[in-house]
């Protein structure tokens, strides 16, 4: 796990400084929007390709890459194994954001009928409240469509990651879906709830040990932490593809080989084979 992460870190670093400077010195908020959109599915997907290679090159279940596998498995990792994720989480975020929009309108007609009857300022705090629950809900909803997509892509992914290899296993787009769902889902959400801890934690700890005076480093700690954390959580569930990965290729090892014993019938010996051999010539 340390080696992982250490493997993806730098990749997380130069990822995020590319993807966050673009936005961020991109003064036109429609072009900021069109960045958004347009690169936040491959830069997810070539910190979670780092990952994926690290972990494959840890269980020993990878050989070195070349450019032309490495560059397809990248573009398969993003629009294959991820996108759909993406697309779901959108269409989700959509539906529930236009159904709890009904119930804010109905708040906000709510609070100005209110005032223009009584002509008293009203009061924000069930109007704010609402939000709040509106934030949560996208939160969760997001959340829990992630963890589900990683449980029924992720030993997929460690496949597309090996599939970079320059003696790449050729596996197709559907090996390994499903595989280990509900552990790898589970992993998911350890992974988030622990490497938060230990990220916020290290982030307070920085800020304690390096903040004198007025100097605020909020505004750098946080981009680092959030990199941090990224890298960390990546590297744990990859870490877990990996393993999942490992163990279905253990299966099917050994599905073969038991068809092999029962199918092929008892394994001759040389001598019999020669046996049998020179019969046939004396005929």
């Amino acid at each position: 796990m340390p080696s992982v992460f250490m493997r993806t870190l730098p990749v997380a670093v130069l990822t995020a400084l590319i993807y966050f400077g673009l936005i961020e010195n991109t003064p036109n908020p429609l072009w900021k929007l069109v960045f958004v959109c347009l690169l936040t599915t491959p830069c997810i997907a070539i910190v979670r390709m780092a990952a994926l290679r690290a972990a494959l090159v840890t269980v020993g279940r990878t050989t070195p890459p070349t450019i032309d596998h490495l560059t397809k498995a990248q573009m398969r990792l993003a629009y294959m194994n991820l996108l759909p994720i993406n697309i779901v989480q959108t269409v989700a975020f959509v539906v529930v954001t236009a159904l709890l929009a009904v119930g804010l309108d109905t708040a906000v007609m709510d609070v100005a009928t209110d005032f223009a009857t009584t002509g008293v300022a009203p009061d924000l705090t069930g109007l704010s409240e609402e939000l709040r629950r509106v934030a949560q809900a996208a939160g969760w909803l997001f959340s829990i469509i992630a963890a589900l997509g990683f449980g029924a892509m992720g030993t997929a992914m460690a496949a597309t990651a090996a599939n970079a290899a320059e003696k790449k296993p050729r596996h197709d787009i559907t090996f390994g879906v499903g595989y280990n769902f509900w552990k790898l889902t589970v992993l998911y959400y350890i992974a988030q709830a622990l490497n938060a801890v230990v990220v916020v934690l290290l982030s307070i700890f920085v800020l304690a040990a390096l903040q004198i005076g007025d100097g605020n480093l909020t505004a750098y700690v946080a981009p680092a932490a959030l990199t941090a954390y990224i890298s960390l959580h990546f590297s744990t569930t990859a870490a877990g593809a990996a393993l999942s990965y490992s163990q279905l290729l253990d299966e099917e090892a050994e599905i073969r080989a038991f068809v092999r014993q029962n199918l092929a019938g008892p394994e001759a010996s040389g001598e019999d084979l020669r046996a049998l051999r020179r019969a046939r010539q004396s005929h």
